[in-house]
């Protein structure tokens, strides 16, 4: 058990459920938390589930489904009031109770709330094309990770939602969920006396044996998928192969490219290609370090699509050979780090934190990780820069008419 004693008034407590990431049980993983956090043996309606929270002076639940790495991970986390605020000695009791009944108190799960649940997940897909942002990222995704786990939907395809069972899920959830290796973390203005009792309630902890990659396919020649559908502006992603890990002394020098480049209002492509040229409706680039990729989304008007995309490689392509400048470096520093700072002010955040940190092995404190972006160099960034490469254009788009 993890545990961050601190004065918020809420208390979490945080299971974190990992298993080997594989796109045959995505399906199962995307659906389990839900049907777990709405009813239980006890509490069979979500109608009672819900009163119970609120009888729990408003307590709710959060749930997510990620991957990280080659790891599959299902965070489900209960919140709930500082008992101490309310004045209610029972408050931590019934809600140790409540999670572990939403854990382990599933002999039966309800089939009209399952067929809800597979319903609207079938009609999300079914009516993806409607949803032009989340189409054009799902689509992106298919061609930049082609054959990568990471262009497989996190909730299965539409064909494997169709396919799933009541009778399926149960067994998945008896047989492989129920083992996969747990976490608990619980943040809070706790005392010793209750984390001995929320430990002993829900002692069950064991860590994955298996160890955590990182992996991207070689460079490729550039895949270039324009697509028409309709609509009255275009939608541009733009995938670069970017090899550089959470691990790698390059990391920081990375995070730094990414916010110059596009990862705050002060960036190169926000204020270039918005500000001045006035050719996008928005812009901006995100890294993703467990997977050594860097991607670029902007929605532009579709007469200026051509040239929007031909502006941004322009100004990606002139960075990569000039370099940064000082006076970015040091906005984007004091930009990472004040994120950093304020990190500490969500409760959230610090849960999840810990979690990764437990989970990665990560032992750098944030006063070490502060002092290390204040080393980061214009030669460090630059040396990263020259580690991007063009992999995946992909543009979604309204007829010329």
């Amino acid at each position: 058990m993890l545990s961050i004693n601190n004065d918020f008034k809420t208390i979490q407590l945080a299971v974190y459920f990992t298993d080997i990431d594989k796109e045959d049980t995505r399906v199962y993983r995307f659906l389990l938390p839900k049907m777990l956090t709405t009813h239980t043996n006890n509490l069979n309606s979500k109608l009672l589930m819900s009163q119970k929270l609120e009888n729990l002076y408003g307590a709710y639940f959060s749930t997510k489904v990620e991957q990280i790495g080659n790891y599959s991970v299902i965070s489900m986390v209960l919140t709930i009031v500082d008992p101490k605020i309310v004045e209610d000695e029972t408050l931590l009791d019934q809600a140790l109770e409540l999670f572990k009944d939403v854990i382990y108190g599933h002999d039966e799960f309800s089939k009209a709330i399952f067929n809800e649940e597979k319903r609207m997940l079938i009609e999300q897909w079914e009516t993806l094309k409607d949803k032009k942002r989340l189409y054009a990222q799902t689509k992106f995704y298919e061609h930049f990770f082609e054959n990568d786990k990471y262009g497989y939907p996190m909730s299965g395809t539409l064909e494997d939602v169709k396919k799933i069972t009541l009778a399926k899920l149960k067994k998945y959830y008896q047989s492989v969920f129920i083992h996969n290796a747990t976490k608990l973390v619980v943040n809070g203005n706790v005392s010793d006396q209750d984390l001995l009792k929320i430990e002993k309630v829900l002692k069950y902890e064991h860590k994955i044996n298996i160890p955590f990659l990182t992996a991207f396919r070689e460079p490729r020649a550039l895949k270039t998928v324009f697509e028409e559908t309709d609509m009255n502006q275009a939608i541009i992603k733009i995938g670069y192969h970017f090899p550089i890990f959470r691990a790698d002394d390059l990391y920081d020098a990375a995070v730094i490219l990414d916010t110059i480049l596009g990862g705050y209002p002060d960036s190169r492509l926000f204020q270039q290609i918005r500000e001045v040229e006035g050719l996008c409706y928005d812009i901006q680039s995100n890294y993703d370090h467990y997977k050594g990729a860097l991607m670029i989304s902007s929605g532009v008007d579709i007469r200026n699509k051509e040239k929007a995309l031909d502006s941004i490689q322009n100004l990606i392509s002139n960075m990569i050979s000039n370099g940064i400048t000082e006076q970015e470096l040091i906005q984007a520093k004091f930009y990472y780090q004040h994120q950093i700072k304020s990190s500490l002010d969500s409760q959230s955040v610090l849960t999840k934190r810990a979690f990764i940190r437990d989970l990665l092995n990560y032992e750098e404190t944030i006063e070490e990780k502060l002092d290390k972006i204040n080393r980061i160099t214009i030669d460090g960034v630059n040396e990263a820069l020259k580690k991007l490469t063009i992999d995946t254009i992909y543009v979604l788009h309204g007829g010329q008419s």
